[in-house]
């Protein structure tokens, strides 16, 4: 009887270093709803890593590319618990995410200066710092859709990927813009041209038979979206501003409530690895994709004077409409006061990361900057 207690005791503490152990190695799903071969599968395999080291071993991350959750799922899907940690795009969901919405809506305030190559980088530090730090409504919309923000992401910047010259005020007259975001849109409008709405992987088809004369996007999508061999001209000192919201770590609130402050804290430091690498390999593949183009045979113009003051001037008033439009449609509160308070945090970052080199730098910029201020016993508890 003795050595059946002493081998069932020994059964038991087996059982629990067994559970102990598959407890320290938990493994999160992470849908990243883009091709293997785009730029945020690559962050996501520097993420993971990152998720790993900073845990010390434990927690894990597979990566789920597009066989889990698409783009179109993915706030849903994390609010399910479907995955563990998700690349949102909030713009698919506007009735959900009106407050961080409207702040990447203001990113062509970064067209207001001269470019820098940098307005990605930029921008994914001032949404972090703005929806960690300064927007509890931000945070509370998300809190709704079960989820935890752990940093930002941005495109490089935006400008014009023709089939002809567009230079000038008069040559963006009855021209049609394929425009993926409202605020890009609106300017088509502004300057009498026509905004179209079209689904990523059929703009090419659309530039080849005419049905659009230019895409507003970043020079990265001539490869990402096969863009290449239908864009004849570029002009990339207009519109400006950058695709902005982007959650590309959210983690699903269950799950990171069911993590103890060292955990929390790894996945926070893993964020801006996340972001950074993101917003890097953007930036990257945008001049690696403008020099192909010219190589190829495109041709890459300057704005006149002209179109880039006339440019400028509706950024400054297209500020107000936001305010209006997002107050007036989805609710938002003190609209123009939380417009100030991003105002300062462009121009902020874009002096931060005037000089960054490298991905490293960049996610120690965010971890010093921003997520490192956040409170793991409170925030997304």
């Amino acid at each position: 009887m003795k050595r059946f207690t002493t081998l069932l005791t020994g059964a038991v503490l087996a059982g629990v270093t067994a559970l102990t152990s598959t407890a320290q190695a938990e493994t999160l799903r992470f849908a990243v709803g883009f091709p293997s071969a785009s730029a945020n599968v690559d962050a996501a395999k520097a993420y993971a890593k990152a998720v790993e080291d900073y845990s010390g071993g434990d927690l894990e991350v597979k990566i789920y590319e597009l066989s889990l959750l698409n783009l179109a799922e993915m706030s849903g899907g994390l609010k399910q618990g479907i995955a563990d940690v998700g690349y949102l795009l909030t713009p698919y969901f506007p009735a959900e995410y009106p407050n961080i919405n409207m702040a990447a809506e203001l990113s062509m305030l970064l067209a207001l200066n001269d470019p820098t190559g940098n307005e990605g980088l930029a921008y994914a530090g001032a949404m972090s710092e703005y929806i960690m730090l300064h927007c509890d409504d931000c945070v509370a919309e998300l809190k709704q859709q079960n989820q935890v923000f752990t940093g930002g992401g941005a495109s490089p910047q935006y400008g014009l990927l023709c089939t002809t010259p567009v230079t000038t005020v008069a040559d963006l007259k009855g021209k049609r813009l394929r425009a993926g975001g409202a605020q890009w849109a609106r300017w088509a409008k502004h300057f009498e041209a026509s905004p179209v709405s079209l689904p990523g992987n059929e703009i090419f088809e659309a530039l080849n038979q005419g049905v659009v004369d230019c895409t507003v996007q970043s020079a990265a999508e001539l490869s990402g979206l096969g863009l290449m061999d239908a864009v004849s001209d570029i002009t990339m000192a207009v519109p400006g501003g950058v695709f902005g919201g982007s959650g590309p770590s959210n983690v699903n609130r269950d799950v990171w409530q069911g993590l103890d402050a060292d955990q929390r804290k790894a996945l926070l430091h893993a964020g801006t690895v996340m972001s950074a690498t993101g917003a890097m390999l953007y930036r990257d593949y945008g001049e690696r994709d403008l020099k192909t183009a010219m190589e190829k045979g495109a041709r890459q113009h300057d704005a006149s004077p002209e179109l880039v003051t006339a440019s400028r001037d509706f950024v400054r008033e297209d500020a107000k409409n936001i305010a209006q439009y997002y107050q007036q449609k989805h609710n938002v509160r003190d609209a123009a006061d939380k417009i100030e308070v991003m105002r300062p945090l462009v121009e902020k970052w874009l002096k931060l990361t005037a000089d960054i080199d490298s991905a490293k730098a960049l996610a120690d910029l965010y971890w010093r900057e921003v997520n490192s201020k956040v409170d793991v016993d409170r925030y997304g508890l």
